[in-house]
């Protein structure tokens, strides 16, 4: 239709098709993508304050590839629309937005591609964020100028004002082409890639599928996760669990009565070094050691550390001085 994009949205608690009107896009973005924001509308008795500051906007490509960023790129009034423009290479699959200081309420957010990445358009409903579990509020906003529709807003603060501290949008599976009339339930988004709030202090890294079917395999871990290694031998942990699981996330993990070692970026399991060290892990040195037994170790030992590989090992041993 000319002059609407239609994208996902939720009415009444159910999928539905949504217009938005193209005057929510940009027109002729310089190379990369140009992210709008619709914020709610104050009132005398409903919203107050929902307007603020406008989020860092970071974005990646379709194999998880960060590709640019804008950091702190502005306020925006209630009832308005701000604007980010990030300068990117690729196309911009995956946006993850990170609140400042001063909270708002997105009423609804889109996303145009330059030409050079194709040109598209995309825009998610702020009711995602309430089906998603966020805190919101009704937003006195209009999408589009032939509807009586009007999205709800969901908060974001990085001060504590509000709990959730940004989102990540994967674009692509709000287009309308995807809607599918059989599945009507607006929770199947709130998978964390498709939509995903956040509460960790400033966000930085999404989640994302691995596969372009969007077959939801393992998605990527956070950067923190990285250097830690967690410990435990309680009956309710399991390292063989984790390991076979394609959606647990975290840090290395060692369960000792199991006497298994789960490596999370490659979901490797490895028993415990007995005799030979070949390719099995070192309780005492938290070592993993190669498949040839040399005695070198794959994991690259942490600047400053000579007792462990890993920056943070965390016991969870109920006598947790077992060394």
């Amino acid at each position: 239709m000319a002059g609407v994009v239609e994208a996902i949205g939720v009415i009444s608690g159910l999928l539905g098709i949504v217009q938005f009107g193209i005057n929510n896009f940009q027109t002729e973005p310089p190379p990369g993508s140009t992210i709008k924001f619709a914020i709610g509308l104050d009132s005398s008795s409903g919203l107050t304050d929902a307007g603020g500051d406008l989020p860092d906007v970071r974005i990646w490509n379709l194999y998880g590839d960060f590709v640019g960023m804008k950091a702190d790129p502005g306020t925006v009034g209630n009832g308005d629309v701000g604007q980010v423009y990030v300068s990117h290479e690729n196309q911009g699959v995956y946006s993850l937005m990170s609140a400042n200081d001063d909270a708002i309420c997105i009423a609804w957010a889109s996303t145009t591609w330059s030409a050079e990445r194709g040109g598209n358009k995309y825009a998610v409903s702020g009711d995602f964020g309430r089906e998603c579990g966020g805190t919101w509020y009704h937003s006195g906003m209009f999408p589009y100028d032939n509807s009586q529709y009007q999205p709800d807003c969901f908060w974001i603060d990085a001060n504590g004002d509000q709990p959730n501290t940004g989102f990540q949008v994967r674009w692509p599976s709000y287009a309308g082409v995807k809607f599918n009339e059989s599945n009507r339930d607006a929770k199947q988004f709130c998978n964390n890639i498709d939509f995903g709030l956040r509460t960790e202090n400033d966000p930085h890294s999404i989640n994302f599928w691995t596969k372009r079917d969007s077959v939801p395999v393992t998605p990527r871990r956070v950067a923190w996760a990285a250097s830690r290694l967690v410990v435990s031998d309680s009956e309710s942990h399991s390292a063989k669990k984790l390991c076979e699981s394609s959606t647990s996330m975290g840090p290395d993990f060692v369960h000792t009565d199991e006497e298994l070692f789960c490596e999370m970026e490659s979901k490797t399991l490895y028993h415990f070094c007995t005799g030979t060290k070949s390719n099995c892990f070192d309780l005492d040195s938290h070592t993993l050691y190669p498949k040839n037994g040399n005695a070198g170790v794959q994991r690259a030992r942490v600047s400053g550390s000579t007792d462990s590989p890993y920056a943070a090992v965390v016991d969870w041993r109920k006598n947790n001085n077992k060394a």
